[in-house]
């Protein structure tokens, strides 16, 4: 699995190389720690997934500044830290359009959090260019990359964030407020409801059979009256949802 790889823009060394530490507990890579002095070329150097950056720097440019190019130039998340700034600087950091602030001293959780609904939010679109630049871009004109970037979800356990592919899931089972992601040989407990996944996995093979079950059709081995099979197990079939699931079957 390919961790995301993270920029850390602080002129203090220590905040630094904590909040780095911090990162790889989380599961997540350090590309790069850098002052401010040349973050625009890192970024270009290290092509980052994600920027965590000091609104405070002290140099020619402030974050702010840095902020801004960096939502000029690359399609990349950023973070502003801060632990104080006033009124104004705030209101300038606004404009900039950041994908959260983290006031210091912040805990690991709240770093976590933030990260990943900045990575969430700019998830499947990104694709690195090959030109060196950092930037990044969408091709809709590639099928290849199009169809790259829908096999495939991310899941949290624990402090890692977890590739599964879509041809791997069995089923999806609703358990209150959360769902189960199955496959053959994993269980994985998601902070989605199950109408969320529904949304989220691609419906050409995966459908809702039950209240509270989604089906991926792919793995279906057989279909008794009440039930969908598979390798694994067997999940109940939905009176309402029965035709519907039928019809998606050439039944001789």
């Amino acid at each position: 699995m390919t961790k995301p790889k993270i920029l850390i823009s602080e002129d203090e060394v220590i905040i630094a190389e904590d909040i780095a530490a911090c990162l790889e507990d989380l599961g997540y890579e350090t590309c790069a720690i850098d002052s401010g002095e040349s973050t625009i070329d890192m970024i270009r150097e290290t092509q980052p997934d994600l920027v965590l950056l000091d609104i405070n720097l002290r140099g020619d440019s402030d974050g702010v500044e840095i902020g801004s190019r960096i939502k000029q130039e690359f399609n990349i998340p950023f973070i502003y830290l801060t632990a104080y700034a006033d009124k104004p600087t705030i209101d300038r950091a606004k404009k900039t359009e950041p994908d959260g602030f983290l006031v210091k001293p912040f805990d690991e959780k709240s770093l976590r959090s933030t990260i990943e609904i900045a990575l969430y939010k700019h998830g499947h679109t990104l694709k690195h260019n090959g030109n060196g630049n950092g930037k990044a871009t969408e091709n809709p004109d590639n099928p290849k990359e199009q169809e790259a970037s829908q096999d495939y979800i991310f899941v949290k356990v624990k402090h890692r964030i977890i590739k599964v592919m879509y041809s791997d899931i069995l089923w999806v089972e609703a358990y209150d407020n959360y769902s189960f992601i199955v496959t053959a040989d994993q269980k994985y407990l998601v902070s989605s409801t199950l109408k969320d996944m529904e949304h989220k996995l691609p419906p050409h093979n995966f459908v809702r059979v039950h209240r509270s079950y989604i089906a991926n059709l792919d793995k279906v081995e057989a279909l008794e009256e009440n039930a969908v099979v598979f390798g694994k197990g067997e999940i109940p079939i939905g009176k309402s949802y029965k035709k519907t699931l039928m019809s998606r079957f050439n039944i001789l």
